[in-house]
């Protein structure tokens, strides 16, 4: 018997995630891409926003209170992973503190980019170190990077060892393997997940506006002094 496990808004959630941390990596490494770059960090920023405030009004599985992150459960997830494990319809333990580690480190990610845009590096009226502000987002978006292949190895590792479970078939399908009932989404629920979906991209396209503080800059415009000054 297979159970609905997964709502569509949580499943496009997954797969905007995925593509849009992928394409901010990338595009880092361009400099003529920046614009880019920083519209896909945003739109990162946004998703994992609207996917905290889901995690307190969705529905079950997708609501935190379902994410079995307990000392307890991580060990006993650990000592019977390969032998009787227990059935996770929703999250299993191990994945619960993977997912809710890549909301934190993507949000803050984003955070820490779109401070990098700015002129003068500051959010609400606080000042930030340019060079701390780079090295604390790279930390960030490695990190990120670890955590979604750990999320990767621990998919791999569920449908070779509890394929009956149905893990890698319900991120697109949305149904797991179990008894349980399906889960719906109310009238609210959609709605906030329109909002969810339309914010986001909003963002993304007002995302190639912002301030950006051209690379060398500082250099030039001191070049450009020193030159006046001599003048003078």
């Amino acid at each position: 018997m297979k159970t609905l496990t997964w709502t569509l808004p949580t499943r496009i959630f997954h797969w905007l995630l995925t593509i849009g941390f992928a394409a901010a990596y990338i595009l880092g490494d361009f400099e003529d891409q920046r614009s880019l770059h920083y519209a896909f960090g945003l739109l990162v920023g946004f998703l994992i926003l609207f996917r905290l405030v889901f995690g307190f009004i969705g529905p079950r599985y997708s609501h935190f209170r379902d994410f079995p992150v307990g000392l307890s459960h991580q060990i006993d997830f650990a000592k019977n992973f390969f032998s009787n494990p227990k059935t996770w319809l929703g999250h299993n333990p191990g994945a619960s503190v993977v997912m809710l580690l890549i909301f934190l480190v993507g949000l803050f990610c984003s955070l820490t980019g779109y401070i990098l845009t700015t002129e003068n590096y500051s959010l609400f009226s606080v000042s930030f170190n340019e060079d701390t502000v780079k090295e604390v987002h790279e930390i960030l978006a490695n990190s990120f990077l670890i955590l979604v292949i750990a999320h990767l190895l621990g998919v791999i590792a569920d449908t070779v060892f509890h394929g009956k479970s149905g893990t890698l078939a319900s991120i697109f399908t949305g149904y797991k393997n179990g008894t349980e009932e399906n889960v719906y989404l109310t009238g609210f629920q959609k709605a906030f997940a329109v909002v969810w979906f339309i914010v986001p991209f909003i963002f993304f396209y007002l995302a190639f506006d912002l301030p950006v503080k051209e690379e060398g800059n500082d250099d030039k415009d001191g070049i450009e002094q020193e030159h006046e000054d001599h003048d003078d």
